[in-house]
């Protein structure tokens, strides 16, 4: 699999405002109460549910004994929250299918085109015959 760089936040207002074409100013506030909106139902529910896209969860997690990696001694990590997210399948395979088409596209421009093999050899003949 191909290393990928980091995108963050910054990457996703642009690409929101390049798709709606708003400023980005405008697109940095569309993302981030998108963003507000996600935390505000899940702080309510626990759960967001979009279609064709995934399941967001949160979930407690219970306090459990775990190792500091600095000095091997154990510790109490407390109790928490964790947020989890589940791909749609319907999502999983359109992107699949993008992915795919990348990597016919990549490779078409890739390859070199390789020479016409009748004129060469036309071209061949044509010498010895001199």
């Amino acid at each position: 699999m191909a290393k990928t760089s980091r995108v963050g936040r910054n990457d996703l207002v642009g690409t929101v405002a390049g798709i709606t074409e708003l400023t980005k100013e405008n697109a940095k506030k569309v993302v981030n109460a998108v963003l507000e909106g996600i935390l505000t139902v899940l702080e309510q529910s626990g759960t967001l549910r979009l279609a064709s896209f995934g399941t967001f969860t949160v979930k407690q997690t219970k306090e459990r004994q775990g190792i500091n990696p600095k000095t091997q001694q154990p510790i109490t990590i407390p109790a928490g929250y964790r947020l989890g997210f589940k791909v749609s399948q319907s999502w999983k395979k359109g992107m699949v299918l993008r992915k795919r088409e990348q990597e016919k596209d990549k490779v078409k421009v890739h390859l070199p085109k390789p020479a016409p093999k009748a004129k060469v050899a036309a071209k061949a003949k044509g010498k010895k015959k001199k």
